[in-house]
């Protein structure tokens, strides 16, 4: 079978025009007429009907079924292309969001040098985006975060630390004065909170329902953590954070979080299940699980 053939026949089912899947193409109309045939004789079947005024019913039942599946056919090729290509050029592509980016880089950097630390190439949003990058084949590693051990069916996870969160404020703040807090002595403070592909969200609804307070939230959904610190420092309000992700943060100060529930920052390297790692993949997975966080 011709998986260009299957290419042609999804276009048809989009556009339901062969002219135009023809244009698309670049090839022509009798080379998609032709396609459609080679289809049909391979299934035994027919897959489009000849009349031409129905256009919206063109497609038949066996013609959807063969759709359906066609779809994850070309979308696994397209994977297997991007996956070979990679695999040429040696490249490891990587992604490290933002929070742990900060505890991991600068030990990658130490720890990598020369010829593979100059193929890395690092995608660096949050771990909700990168999970879904992942799945779609545009990055094959990743460190994320969660609130909970990832378990997911198409992904392998492995959990390399914890890490807890706190509440960080500016040094304006009367809060400032303290080392600690119970979440719900927070119940007056106004929050700044992250973009849905921060696992952050998670985390604080967590402790709101556990201090069973409902906090104000002055901005919501941020896209970028360094943006969140940069309110906080200037005492527009306060934030969860991971926090060594605020550790050395002039302006910024972390609290511990009270409150005994365990809540923690989940740390693990995560490839698709069946992605066969390179020598030098396996050998950078093994060398970033060795990396000690500081306490």
């Amino acid at each position: 079978m011709n998986t260009r053939d299957l290419q042609y026949f999804v276009a048809l089912v989009k556009y339901k025009n062969y002219t135009r899947v023809a244009k698309e193409f670049k090839v022509s109309q009798p080379s998609i007429t032709q396609a459609i045939q080679r289809l049909e004789r391979e299934f035994n079947t027919q897959l489009v009907r000849k009349d031409r005024f129905h256009r919206d019913e063109m497609i038949t039942r066996s013609g959807l079924l063969l759709y359906e599946n066609a779809v994850l056919i070309n979308d696994k090729i397209d994977l297997t292309r991007k996956k070979i290509d990679r695999a040429n050029k040696k490249q490891i592509r990587f992604g490290l969001p933002p929070i742990i980016g900060k505890l991991y880089i600068s030990k990658i950097v130490e720890e990598f040098s020369g010829d593979l630390l100059s193929r890395l190439r690092i995608t660096s949003v949050g771990s909700h985006d990168l999970l879904n990058q992942l799945r779609k084949g545009k990055i094959d590693i990743a460190i994320l975060g969660s609130t909970a051990p990832i378990n997911e069916e198409d992904i392998f996870a492995e959990l390399v630390a914890t890490r807890p969160f706190g509440i960080i404020v500016s040094e304006q703040n009367q809060l400032a004065q303290k080392d600690a807090v119970h979440f719900n002595e927070l119940a007056e403070q106004k929050f700044i909170n992250y973009d849905q592909q921060y696992v952050h969200q998670s985390a604080f609804q967590a402790y709101c329902t556990y201090a069973q307070i409902k906090p104000q939230i002055v901005v919501y959904r941020l896209p970028n953590v360094s943006w969140i610190k940069e309110l906080v420092r200037q005492n527009k309000g306060i934030s969860l954070m991971v926090k060594d992700a605020a550790t050395n943060e002039p302006g910024i100060k972390a609290l511990d979080i009270l409150d005994p529930i365990p809540e923690k920052f989940y740390i693990s390297i995560v490839i698709r299940e069946g992605y066969v790692l390179s020598d030098d993949e396996q050998d950078f997975i093994q060398r970033v699980k060795q990396i000690q966080l500081d306490n």
